[in-house]
């Protein structure tokens, strides 16, 4: 899979078309594991931390939200994702790693209550990744993406089916759950889109580099930062780290900073932290008029008018939520 130009579009062959009877099983009974786990209200985040399962039966289009480190399954529908200028669509039967945190937005395409979109991912734990990687130690990898798309193997599809079947023997999961958590882990980074964790995490690789500056982003968003002050995280020169950042993510290090910070602007809206002035000093900006400018250009409407119309969207998502009594 690549994408490498900005401004381009990825889209992804058709998977489904090219299951095995066998695959073809699997991913149908994980369709049908998560929709009793939804509907039944199974506390699986609280049972395998970093495990999320959507069943969604209505069309939605998110302006921007942060994907994270994980690997993720499309067991049924189409999705759009943008990242900076890259589009990418996939669909049923396609497996994404996503390498890195980045902000996104995505559209579900022809979603409807006859054939919702069902998908599930696992977050990634880097300390895992690090040690499988000094195990097996290969070749490094010049992969310049955060984002990869494949077909999943049935050995991937058999250890997802073991993780929704633990979470009915809470005993069991504890002891059996770290193997086949560890199982995927490895998977992920077998495959050819486990390129961009192996280029991002194998040791002395490039984009460990890169990677650093994106974890310091993530835990001082609202601090005031410079692109000489980012390149010397991560012992580069100013225009090797933008051109390196922009390779791999699509977005300058100024841009990926405010997409962080409008996001942790967004949230804190939602949560009902505070009012628009106090959410921009919040997340580091010094004008509260800058802020609203560059929110509105992103999200294409004002806060308070996109924080109400969040709000009713995810009411409505509780209302038809199957895993809500």
């Amino acid at each position: 899979m690549s994408a490498e130009n900005e401004n381009s579009v990825y889209e992804a062959p058709d998977f489904e078309a090219l299951e095995s009877p066998y695959e073809s099983e699997l991913r149908l009974g994980l369709i049908e594991s998560v929709r009793k786990i939804k509907l039944e209200g199974v506390p699986f985040a609280e049972r395998v931390p970093g495990l999320n399962l959507s069943y969604i039966e209505t069309a939605q289009s998110v302006p921007n939200c942060f994907y994270v480190l994980s690997a993720a399954l499309i067991l049924q529908g189409t999705k759009q994702l943008m990242i900076g200028g890259r589009m990418y669509r996939y669909g049923t039967g396609s497996m994404i790693i996503t390498s890195v945190d980045m902000p996104t937005s995505y559209e579900l395409v022809d979603v409807r209550p006859s054939r919702p979109f069902v998908s599930l991912s696992l977050r990634l734990n880097p300390a895992i990744i690090a040690e499988l990687l000094s195990e097996q130690p290969q070749a490094a990898e010049s992969c310049r993406e955060v984002f990869g798309i494949e077909r999943p193997n049935r050995d991937l599809l058999e250890d997802f089916e073991r993780l929704l079947r633990l979470l009915r023997t809470p005993a069991q999961l504890k002891v059996r759950a770290p193997m086949v958590i560890r199982d995927i882990h490895c998977l992920a980074l077998a495959g050819n889109a486990g390129q961009c964790l192996r280029a991002l995490y194998a040791p002395g690789a490039p984009g460990q580099r890169i990677r650093k500056v994106i974890r310091w982003l993530r835990e001082n968003f609202r601090e005031p930062v410079t692109i000489k002050e980012m390149a010397e995280i991560a012992s580069m020169a100013p225009t090797t780290l933008h051109r390196h950042f922009k390779e791999f993510t699509s977005l300058s290090p100024m841009q990926y900073q405010k997409r962080l910070r409008l996001y942790e602007a967004q949230q804190f809206l939602l949560r009902g932290e505070g009012d628009v002035n106090t959410a921009a000093y919040a997340v580091g900006y010094k004008s509260p008029q800058q802020f609203n400018r560059d929110y509105r250009r992103l999200f294409g409407v004002p806060p308070g008018k996109n924080i109400r119309a969040q709000r009713e969207r995810l009411q409505q998502v509780e209302e038809q939520d199957p895993s809500r009594p």
